[in-house]
């Protein structure tokens, strides 16, 4: 793995395995990519609105949390469930630095869209010989 990669933390986690279970948390699907400015980060948080979002970094560990709000209706039972229940958490391992207070996020259709800027330090510098 390259040192401009971001990965899953593992020993990061801020809870329990037990918690995240009790919780009915998933994992939720990811791609990451990026340019000489950023990372690019799209998740995938079905049924989770842009309130439904909460996004914090802390020191190099950037974590994702997507709350669902239950559709149930008054006066319904359910007969059958298959739709997944529970919420969403992820947590990634920063290995570059980035600007935290420039970091950009949206949802739209399902996909939450984060743009992490890296820092200054970190970005490529072309180097002009006279």
């Amino acid at each position: 793995m390259s040192s401009t990669e971001l990965d899953t933390a593992k020993k990061q986690e801020c809870v329990s395995q037990d918690t995240a279970q009790a919780r009915n948390w998933r994992r939720p699907h990811y791609d990451v990519s990026e340019n000489d400015e950023a990372f690019d980060v799209r998740v995938t948080l079905p049924g989770v609105n842009r309130q439904g979002v909460d996004i914090s970094v802390e020191e190099d560990t950037l974590t994702i949390v997507g709350t669902r709000n239950p559709a149930a209706q008054v006066g319904w039972r359910p007969l059958r469930r298959e739709l997944p229940v529970g919420d969403y958490r992820l947590s990634l391992r920063l290995n570059v630095a980035i600007k935290d207070a420039k970091i950009s996020a949206r949802v739209e259709d399902g996909i939450l869209q984060l743009t992490l800027p890296k820092a200054d330090e970190v970005k490529p510098r072309k180097i002009k010989v006279s």
